[in-house]
Protein backbone atom coordinates (compact mmCIF):
# COMPACT_ATOMS: atom_id res chain seq x y z
CA UNK A 1 0.00 0.00 0.00
CA UNK A 2 1.35 3.40 -0.97
CA UNK A 3 1.92 5.91 1.77
CA UNK A 4 -0.27 8.97 2.13
CA UNK A 5 1.06 12.36 1.14
CA UNK A 6 2.79 13.88 4.18
CA UNK A 7 1.31 17.32 3.52
CA UNK A 8 -2.21 15.89 3.36
CA UNK A 9 -1.56 13.88 6.53
CA UNK A 10 -0.81 17.07 8.49
CA UNK A 11 -3.33 19.22 6.63
CA UNK A 12 -0.70 21.67 5.34
CA UNK A 13 0.81 22.63 1.96
CA UNK A 14 4.31 22.90 0.53
CA UNK A 15 4.10 26.65 1.08
CA UNK A 16 3.36 26.28 4.81
CA UNK A 17 5.96 27.74 7.15
CA UNK A 18 7.83 25.62 9.75
CA UNK A 19 5.68 27.18 12.48
CA UNK A 20 2.48 26.31 10.61
CA UNK A 21 3.66 22.72 10.15
CA UNK A 22 4.57 22.46 13.82
CA UNK A 23 1.22 23.91 14.90
CA UNK A 24 -0.68 21.45 12.69
CA UNK A 25 1.34 18.53 14.07
CA UNK A 26 0.80 19.59 17.69
CA UNK A 27 -2.96 19.74 17.18
CA UNK A 28 -3.15 16.29 15.59
CA UNK A 29 -0.70 14.75 18.07
CA UNK A 30 -2.85 15.94 20.96
CA UNK A 31 -5.92 14.39 19.32
CA UNK A 32 -4.46 10.99 18.43
CA UNK A 33 -1.82 10.43 21.13
CA UNK A 34 -2.00 6.83 22.53
CA UNK A 35 -2.34 8.09 26.10
CA UNK A 36 -5.67 9.67 25.15
CA UNK A 37 -6.81 6.74 22.97
CA UNK A 38 -5.76 3.61 24.83
CA UNK A 39 -6.80 0.48 22.98
CA UNK A 40 -7.79 2.40 19.85
CA UNK A 41 -5.80 0.82 16.99
CA UNK A 42 -6.98 3.38 14.41
CA UNK A 43 -5.83 6.27 16.60
CA UNK A 44 -2.48 4.55 17.15
CA UNK A 45 -1.97 4.10 13.40
CA UNK A 46 -2.98 7.70 12.77
CA UNK A 47 -0.52 8.89 15.41
CA UNK A 48 2.28 6.97 13.68
CA UNK A 49 1.33 8.54 10.34
CA UNK A 50 1.40 12.12 11.60
CA UNK A 51 4.63 11.51 13.53
CA UNK A 52 6.33 10.12 10.41
CA UNK A 53 5.04 13.05 8.35
CA UNK A 54 6.31 15.59 10.86
CA UNK A 55 9.64 13.78 11.19
CA UNK A 56 10.19 14.53 7.50
CA UNK A 57 8.56 17.93 7.04
CA UNK A 58 10.20 19.45 10.13
CA UNK A 59 13.70 18.76 8.78
CA UNK A 60 14.78 21.10 5.97
CA UNK A 61 16.97 18.54 4.15
CA UNK A 62 14.44 15.71 4.41
CA UNK A 63 11.64 18.02 3.31
CA UNK A 64 13.65 19.09 0.26
CA UNK A 65 14.35 15.46 -0.68
CA UNK A 66 10.70 14.56 -0.14
CA UNK A 67 9.53 17.43 -2.36
CA UNK A 68 11.89 16.25 -5.13
CA UNK A 69 11.67 12.46 -4.88
CA UNK A 70 8.65 11.63 -2.70
CA UNK A 71 8.78 8.97 0.04
CA UNK A 72 11.98 7.41 -1.30
CA UNK A 73 13.74 10.74 -0.89
CA UNK A 74 12.41 11.12 2.63
CA UNK A 75 14.14 7.83 3.55
CA UNK A 76 17.48 9.16 2.34
CA UNK A 77 17.46 7.12 -0.90
CA UNK A 78 15.92 9.07 -3.80
CA UNK A 79 16.55 6.17 -6.19
CA UNK A 80 14.46 3.55 -4.36
CA UNK A 81 14.93 1.14 -1.47
CA UNK A 82 14.71 1.73 2.24
CA UNK A 83 17.26 3.19 4.61
CA UNK A 84 18.82 0.71 7.02
CA UNK A 85 16.44 -0.04 9.84
CA UNK A 86 13.49 1.67 8.14
CA UNK A 87 12.53 3.34 11.45
CA UNK A 88 11.66 7.02 11.13
CA UNK A 89 12.23 7.50 14.84
CA UNK A 90 15.44 5.57 15.17
CA UNK A 91 18.09 8.21 14.54
CA UNK A 92 19.49 8.64 11.04
CA UNK A 93 21.40 11.48 9.46
CA UNK A 94 22.51 14.49 11.45
CA UNK A 95 19.77 17.03 11.84
CA UNK A 96 17.07 14.32 11.70
CA UNK A 97 14.02 14.50 13.93
CA UNK A 98 14.16 11.49 16.24
CA UNK A 99 11.82 10.19 18.93
CA UNK A 100 13.68 12.18 21.59
CA UNK A 101 12.87 15.38 19.71
CA UNK A 102 9.23 14.38 19.46
CA UNK A 103 9.17 13.83 23.22
CA UNK A 104 10.58 17.33 23.71
CA UNK A 105 7.69 18.66 21.67
CA UNK A 106 5.19 16.57 23.64
CA UNK A 107 6.58 18.04 26.86
CA UNK A 108 4.97 21.35 25.92
CA UNK A 109 1.54 20.00 25.01
CA UNK A 110 0.95 16.88 27.09
CA UNK A 111 2.22 18.00 30.51
CA UNK A 112 -1.30 18.97 31.59
CA UNK A 113 -3.36 16.90 29.20
CA UNK A 114 -3.05 13.50 30.85
CA UNK A 115 -3.98 12.54 34.38
CA UNK A 116 -1.54 11.37 37.00
CA UNK A 117 -0.85 7.78 37.95
CA UNK A 118 0.80 4.85 36.24
CA UNK A 119 1.12 5.01 32.47
CA UNK A 120 0.34 2.11 30.19
CA UNK A 121 3.11 -0.14 28.97
CA UNK A 122 2.73 1.12 25.40
CA UNK A 123 3.24 4.74 26.41
CA UNK A 124 6.16 3.79 28.63
CA UNK A 125 7.86 2.15 25.66
CA UNK A 126 7.54 5.41 23.71
CA UNK A 127 9.64 7.37 26.19
CA UNK A 128 13.04 8.28 24.84
CA UNK A 129 16.49 8.42 26.34
CA UNK A 130 17.82 11.90 25.62
CA UNK A 131 21.58 12.17 25.41
CA UNK A 132 22.01 9.01 27.52
CA UNK A 133 19.79 10.39 30.29
CA UNK A 134 16.66 8.62 31.47
CA UNK A 135 13.37 10.00 30.19
CA UNK A 136 11.60 12.77 32.10
CA UNK A 137 8.14 11.82 33.34
CA UNK A 138 5.03 13.87 34.07
CA UNK A 139 2.31 13.40 36.65
CA UNK A 140 -0.83 15.55 36.98
CA UNK A 141 -1.69 16.18 40.63
CA UNK A 142 -5.16 17.50 41.48
CA UNK A 143 -5.50 19.54 44.68
CA UNK A 144 -8.18 21.76 46.22
CA UNK A 145 -8.17 25.55 46.46
CA UNK A 146 -7.64 25.25 50.20
CA UNK A 147 -4.64 22.94 49.73
CA UNK A 148 -3.17 25.33 47.16
CA UNK A 149 -3.59 28.21 49.61
CA UNK A 150 -2.01 26.53 52.62
CA UNK A 151 0.42 24.16 50.87
CA UNK A 152 0.26 20.41 51.42
CA UNK A 153 2.06 17.07 51.26
CA UNK A 154 0.77 14.50 48.78
CA UNK A 155 1.86 10.92 48.15
CA UNK A 156 1.73 9.96 44.48
CA UNK A 157 1.97 6.54 42.81
CA UNK A 158 3.26 6.08 39.29
CA UNK A 159 5.21 3.70 37.05
CA UNK A 160 8.73 4.32 35.83
CA UNK A 161 11.39 2.36 33.98
CA UNK A 162 14.30 1.14 36.13
CA UNK A 163 16.91 -0.64 34.07
CA UNK A 164 14.93 -2.82 31.69
CA UNK A 165 11.91 -3.25 33.97
CA UNK A 166 8.93 -1.20 34.99
CA UNK A 167 8.75 -0.25 38.66
CA UNK A 168 5.77 0.92 40.72
CA UNK A 169 6.96 3.93 42.70
CA UNK A 170 5.56 6.09 45.52
CA UNK A 171 6.86 9.54 46.37
CA UNK A 172 5.90 12.32 48.76
CA UNK A 173 5.45 15.68 47.03
CA UNK A 174 5.66 18.98 48.91
CA UNK A 175 3.24 21.45 47.33
CA UNK A 176 4.14 25.06 48.23
CA UNK A 177 1.50 27.51 49.46
CA UNK A 178 0.12 29.67 46.66
CA UNK A 179 0.82 27.19 43.86
CA UNK A 180 -0.98 27.97 40.59
CA UNK A 181 -2.89 25.96 38.01
CA UNK A 182 -0.47 24.36 35.53
CA UNK A 183 2.62 25.03 37.66
CA UNK A 184 5.32 22.35 37.44
CA UNK A 185 7.13 20.94 40.46
CA UNK A 186 10.43 19.26 39.55
CA UNK A 187 11.56 16.12 41.39
CA UNK A 188 15.16 15.69 40.29
CA UNK A 189 16.20 12.21 39.08
CA UNK A 190 12.86 10.61 39.92
CA UNK A 191 12.05 9.78 36.30
CA UNK A 192 13.15 6.74 34.29
CA UNK A 193 16.41 5.26 35.59
CA UNK A 194 18.64 3.52 33.03
CA UNK A 195 21.22 1.07 34.38
CA UNK A 196 24.25 2.96 33.12
CA UNK A 197 23.30 6.65 32.97
CA UNK A 198 21.68 9.48 34.89
CA UNK A 199 18.03 9.22 35.83
CA UNK A 200 15.50 11.55 34.28
CA UNK A 201 13.36 13.95 36.28
CA UNK A 202 9.72 13.79 37.35
CA UNK A 203 7.56 16.85 36.72
CA UNK A 204 4.40 17.12 38.81
CA UNK A 205 1.83 19.32 37.06
CA UNK A 206 -0.61 21.08 39.38
CA UNK A 207 -4.31 20.90 38.54
CA UNK A 208 -6.68 22.92 40.74
CA UNK A 209 -9.96 21.19 41.46
CA UNK A 210 -12.98 23.32 40.59
CA UNK A 211 -14.38 24.97 43.72
CA UNK A 212 -18.08 25.10 44.58
CA UNK A 213 -17.99 28.83 45.38
CA UNK A 214 -14.59 30.35 44.58
CA UNK A 215 -12.83 31.32 41.38
CA UNK A 216 -9.17 32.30 41.20
CA UNK A 217 -7.81 35.43 39.53
CA UNK A 218 -4.02 35.35 39.96
CA UNK A 219 -3.54 35.73 43.74
CA UNK A 220 -7.10 37.00 44.32
CA UNK A 221 -10.17 34.88 45.08
CA UNK A 222 -13.58 35.82 43.63
CA UNK A 223 -16.84 34.97 45.41
CA UNK A 224 -20.28 35.71 43.96
CA UNK A 225 -22.53 36.56 46.93
CA UNK A 226 -26.31 36.72 46.44
CA UNK A 227 -28.12 39.14 48.77
CA UNK A 228 -31.84 39.75 49.22
CA UNK A 229 -33.19 42.93 47.65
CA UNK A 230 -34.25 44.18 51.10
CA UNK A 231 -30.68 43.66 52.36
CA UNK A 232 -29.37 45.57 49.37
CA UNK A 233 -31.65 48.49 50.24
CA UNK A 234 -31.19 48.50 54.00
CA UNK A 235 -27.67 47.09 54.37
CA UNK A 236 -26.64 44.16 56.57
CA UNK A 237 -23.75 42.03 57.79
CA UNK A 238 -23.16 38.52 56.41
CA UNK A 239 -20.76 35.70 57.30
CA UNK A 240 -18.94 34.40 54.22
CA UNK A 241 -16.47 31.53 53.68
CA UNK A 242 -12.79 32.21 52.96
CA UNK A 243 -9.86 29.98 52.06
CA UNK A 244 -8.91 29.70 55.74
CA UNK A 245 -12.27 29.77 57.53
CA UNK A 246 -14.91 32.48 57.55
CA UNK A 247 -15.16 36.25 57.79
CA UNK A 248 -17.92 38.80 58.36
CA UNK A 249 -18.58 41.32 55.64
CA UNK A 250 -20.60 44.53 55.97
CA UNK A 251 -23.03 45.16 53.11
CA UNK A 252 -23.61 48.91 52.83
CA UNK A 253 -27.13 50.22 52.32
CA UNK A 254 -28.02 50.96 48.72
CA UNK A 255 -25.60 48.56 47.04
CA UNK A 256 -26.26 47.52 43.44
CA UNK A 257 -25.88 44.18 41.69
CA UNK A 258 -22.34 43.66 40.43
CA UNK A 259 -20.68 45.88 43.02
CA UNK A 260 -17.43 44.36 44.33
CA UNK A 261 -16.25 44.52 47.93
CA UNK A 262 -12.64 43.72 48.78
CA UNK A 263 -11.32 41.82 51.80
CA UNK A 264 -7.61 42.59 52.05
CA UNK A 265 -5.23 39.65 52.46
CA UNK A 266 -7.88 36.92 52.16
CA UNK A 267 -6.60 35.55 48.86
CA UNK A 268 -3.76 33.20 47.90
CA UNK A 269 -0.21 33.75 49.18
CA UNK A 270 2.09 35.15 46.51
CA UNK A 271 4.87 32.71 45.63
CA UNK A 272 8.20 34.49 45.72
CA UNK A 273 6.42 37.69 46.71
CA UNK A 274 5.18 39.39 49.84
CA UNK A 275 1.81 38.91 51.46
CA UNK A 276 -1.44 37.57 50.05
CA UNK A 277 -3.92 38.49 47.39
CA UNK A 278 -7.40 39.73 48.28
CA UNK A 279 -10.87 38.23 48.36
CA UNK A 280 -13.22 39.94 45.91
CA UNK A 281 -16.89 39.64 46.84
CA UNK A 282 -19.21 40.41 43.94
CA UNK A 283 -22.70 41.25 45.19
CA UNK A 284 -25.69 39.90 43.26
CA UNK A 285 -29.01 41.43 44.27
CA UNK A 286 -31.55 38.61 44.30
CA UNK A 287 -35.19 39.57 43.71
CA UNK A 288 -38.08 37.19 44.50
CA UNK A 289 -39.93 35.56 41.63
CA UNK A 290 -43.20 35.63 43.54
CA UNK A 291 -44.69 37.94 46.19
CA UNK A 292 -47.75 37.48 48.37
CA UNK A 293 -50.51 40.06 48.59
CA UNK A 294 -49.11 41.77 51.67
CA UNK A 295 -45.61 42.06 50.19
CA UNK A 296 -47.04 43.43 46.97
CA UNK A 297 -49.05 46.00 48.90
CA UNK A 298 -45.96 47.17 50.76
CA UNK A 299 -43.87 47.32 47.62
CA UNK A 300 -46.48 49.35 45.79
CA UNK A 301 -46.56 51.77 48.71
CA UNK A 302 -42.76 51.97 48.71
CA UNK A 303 -42.70 52.57 44.97
CA UNK A 304 -44.76 55.73 45.42
CA UNK A 305 -41.99 57.30 47.46
CA UNK A 306 -39.00 55.70 45.74
CA UNK A 307 -36.44 58.10 44.34
CA UNK A 308 -34.70 57.41 41.08
CA UNK A 309 -31.76 55.07 41.63
CA UNK A 310 -28.24 55.96 40.34
CA UNK A 311 -27.99 53.32 37.62
CA UNK A 312 -31.48 53.99 36.27
CA UNK A 313 -30.81 57.72 36.28
CA UNK A 314 -27.50 57.25 34.45
CA UNK A 315 -29.16 55.00 31.85
CA UNK A 316 -31.95 57.52 31.19
CA UNK A 317 -29.44 60.32 30.68
CA UNK A 318 -27.49 58.25 28.15
CA UNK A 319 -30.70 57.22 26.39
CA UNK A 320 -31.83 60.84 26.06
CA UNK A 321 -28.42 61.80 24.65
CA UNK A 322 -28.62 58.94 22.13
CA UNK A 323 -32.11 59.92 21.00
CA UNK A 324 -31.08 63.58 20.57
CA UNK A 325 -28.11 62.57 18.40
CA UNK A 326 -30.44 60.61 16.08
CA UNK A 327 -32.72 63.54 15.35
Amino acid sequence: MSKKDFYQTLGVTKASSPDEIKKAYRKLAMQYHPDKNQGNKKAEDKFKEISEAYETLSDAEKKRNYDMFGHAGAQGNPFGGARSGGNPFGGGAAGGFGQADINDLFGDIFGEAFGGGARTKSSTQQRARQGGKGADLRYTLTITFEEASAGCEKVISFVRQVGNKEEAAKLSVSVPAGVKEGQRLKLTEEGDKPSSSTAGDLYVIINLQEHLLFKREEADVMLDLPVKYTEAILGTEIDIPTLTGKAQIKIPAGIYSGQVLRLKGKGFPRIGGIGHGDMLVRLLVDTPQKTNSRQKELLEELNKYAEETPLVKNYKEKLESLLRSRK
